[in-house]
């Protein structure tokens, strides 16, 4: 991947992932060890990046307000460039806030490189503070006060911060004590009341951080800065949205009087037309109202809408608000003498994109070099991965699908549907998108396309940032430099590149099967690592076999294997034969669901018939033995033909949730529905716009009705998947 040089110049463009509503669901009505426990289990397991990668997060999330390029000293309060790190003198240091001596952590993932626990020092600061406790200094015998952070005093056991950031290292040590619990082979962090603690796992002194959580409240700056690191490790430090939690777990505060949970929020995500319903629960004595606070301000929710309590929940909604709002709220919940509020959460609302969509088969122009080169064009698909500079969004299952969207710090999901807009340009080779102009999120939690299985050995400029997958490769070189080792499938080598995410320890001469977004970067291809499910051991050595067949309507049959399998051998229409007179048209592998072979039929009958299936290979070559099916049709030779009309529908199937409707000037009307009758879309066109874009669509087989000024009524099928 390209090294990061112009990070905070593209960030200052973007909005952090929103807080989803419901992120603290479980923790109303606890204290104590029962609280601390229910939020470990909300924040552990976290994206856990390289701690090399930690100071380009950093150069986000503690980027001075107003500047392009300047980083805020933790100790000191002085600015500096944010690359400016160094051995020493006034150079930038990552802090270990928690010092990583006590428990012995180091920098290693996660413990070590976890950004909610590291800061930028002076390096001369940070190297006088070194891993003392914190704690009061000020008026202490020996007590020194900092030649350079004159605001900071320390004694020979004890360090204390500046007044602007106690409170800020206070919740990060309570944040450490709360992530970090002794399981998955993790350090048991904990805070004690007492300072000298090294070399144990402790960090002190627990009455002094009390304080200070109290008296520094979270401010603009810290509350952005959890954002940032949110939207990378997919964690937040629950004592800044909630610093009243660290009076519940290490004090005698009591828990809220009512408890306010199961929020929720639909839709998950919202469009400028949209009314955004928020509901939950309140439970405590006595008769319970609750009110909906929300505005465009953390600190301003001066919209009140009061709650309709039904069958145990309460519920309210948010009117529509304008394309890139950013809402935040807050339910406040009272018995006329008791009221208790939630945190604040917010979201935000999504622009619309009205435009062309290029499909990316025509970015990538099917040769080494994109002939939109310069050009501004808007794409689509569902990110396949995401390396903090940057994500993989695909469009199809299929060579050409795939593209390499250049967006630091954005950050999406994978398995986010999104529309981009951007600058195509060919980076040293490598076609990708810059300077984005646009940013849609259409869904989350779409289906992958399966990986495309390929050979290291031949052409691969095909499948440059599509989702693909070697098989039995062996390690030929464990080290190849730059976080790379390599491997031969016996018909060539292939580079695997240990990522920020993801670094495996390769042992030379054992056979993987690998996985990932395939890149050229230095003048070479390789497969980009996300997650250790990526690399896996052996190949497949076991004959696929059929698990289920189902007739869903008179002319399409589903075949389900226990395992996906190979698409050449699926559409060979010789690996079928029908009884009763049937006949297979085509024959198709579904494009997600790998496992599933979708067949197209004619001259189906009402009543038993059998299927015969032959030479059907799995991903590794193994094939099928024969065997035959007997199945039940209880439909009448039901034949539906569209009509022959100039109006295109495409990309279908599509794997985003997106389609375009081409040539609509004739249609008046649009209505989508899925197979059971039930409407999802309806799309008037008053305006006789050429195309329309509809998004959003639901996995499935769907039907389009479109009516035409002729009232001639054309239909069309789709598959979302």
């Amino acid at each position: 991947m390209k090294i990061l040089v112009t990070i905070v110049l593209v960030a200052l463009t973007l909005h952090l992932q929103s807080q989803p509503v419901g992120y603290y669901n479980g923790t109303e009505g606890k204290t104590g060890a029962e609280l601390k426990a229910a939020l470990h289990h909300i924040i552990r397991n976290h994206l856990a990046w390289e701690y090399t990668y930690s100071k380009n997060i950093m150069a986000i999330s503690d980027r001075k307000p107003g500047t392009t390029d300047s980083i805020i000293l933790f100790y000191t309060g002085f600015t500096k460039h944010w690359n400016y790190y160094g051995t020493g003198g006034d150079y930038v240091n990552r802090e270990h806030v928690f010092a990583k001596s006590h428990g012995g952590f180091g920098t290693a993932k996660p413990t070590g490189s976890d950004v909610h626990n590291l800061k930028p020092a002076m390096a001369s600061v940070n190297i006088d503070r070194s891993n003392k406790d914190f704690d009061v200094c000020q008026g202490q015998p020996g007590a020194v006060q900092h030649p350079i952070a004159t605001e900071c005093y320390y004694t020979a056991n004890a360090w204390e911060p500046r007044d602007a950031v106690k409170g800020d290292a206070a919740r990060i040590i309570f944040y450490m004590a709360t992530r970090y619990e002794g399981t998955n082979g993790e350090p048991d962090l904990e805070v004690a009341d007492y300072v000298n603690t090294y070399p144990l796992p402790l960090h002190g002194k627990l009455s002094a951080l009390y304080q200070w959580n109290q008296a520094d409240l979270p401010d603009a700056f810290e509350r952005n800065r959890n954002d940032v690191i949110y939207s990378f490790q997919k964690n937040r430090n629950p004592f800044i949205d909630n610093p009243r939690w660290v009076q519940m777990i290490w004090g005698d505060l009591p828990a809220d009087p009512i408890a306010i949970g199961n929020m929720a929020q639909s839709p998950q995500v919202v469009k400028p037309t949209d009314n955004v319903t928020i509901t939950c629960t309140a439970q405590g004595n006595g008769p319970i109202t609750a009110t909906l606070k929300w505005g465009t301000a953390y600190t301003s929710l001066t919209n009140v809408i009061p709650m309709t309590f039904n069958n145990g929940t309460f519920i309210a909604s948010i009117p529509p608000q304008s394309a890139n709002s950013v809402i935040y709220l807050q339910v406040q919940a009272t018995n006329g003498s008791q009221t208790s509020s939630s945190v604040v959460y917010n979201y935000k609302v999504q622009p619309q994109f009205s435009g062309t969509i290029t499909p990316i088969i025509n970015v990538q122009g099917q040769a080494a070099s994109s002939p939109m080169v310069n050009q501004i064009v808007t794409v689509t698909g569902v990110v396949t991965g995401n390396f903090g500079d940057g994500y993989f969004i695909q469009d199809a299952r299929a060579p050409w699908s795939g593209l390499y969207i250049y967006d630091i710090g954005r950050n999406p999901d994978i398995g986010d549907s999104v529309i981009v807009t951007g600058k195509i340009v060919e980076y040293f080779g490598l076609t990708e998108m810059t300077n984005i102009t646009h940013f849609q999120l259409v869904a989350k939690n779409k289906p992958l396309p399966e990986p495309i299985v390929i050979q290291a050995g031949q052409d691969k400029e095909p499948y440059e940032s599509v989702l693909v997958k070697i098989l039995g490769a062996q390690v030929v070189s464990t080290n190849e430099g730059y976080g790379m080792w390599k491997v031969n499938d016996k018909t060539g080598d292939m580079m695997i590149h240990n990522t920020m995410l993801y670094a495996h320890t390769p042992v030379l001469g054992a056979y993987y099967d690998i996985t990932g977004p395939l890149t050229y970067t230095y003048s070479d291809w390789k497969i980009e690592l996300r997650s250790a499910a990526d690399v896996q051991p052996g190949s497949d050595l076991d004959k696929p076999y059929v698990v289920d067949i189902n007739l869903a309507s008179p002319q399409y049959m589903w075949i389900y294997f226990n395992e996906p399998i190979k698409a050449s051998t699926v559409s060979n229409l010789s690996n079928y034969q029908f009884s009763g007179g049937i006949n297979l048209l085509w024959a198709s592998r579904h494009a997600i669901q790998t496992h599933v072979a979708i067949l197209n039929l004619e001259g189906v009958t009402l009543g038993m018939h059998t299927v015969t299936i032959r030479n059907i290979e799995d991903l590794a070559g193994n094939v099928m033995n024969e065997a035959t099916f007997n199945f039940f049709s209880p439909y009448n030779n039901i034949e539906t033909n569209d009509l022959d009309d100039d109006i295109k529908l495409y990309p279908n199937p599509t794997v985003t949730g997106v389609i375009t409707i081409e040539n609509t000037r004739s249609v008046v009307e649009i209505e989508i529905s899925d197979m059971a009758g039930r409407v999802i879309h309806k799309v008037n066109n008053p305006d006789r716009l050429q195309n329309i874009l509809v998004g959003g669509l639901p996995v499935g087989q769907l039907l389009v009705r479109m009516n035409t000024t002729e009232n001639k009524l054309i239909t069309k099928t789709i598959i979302v998947q």
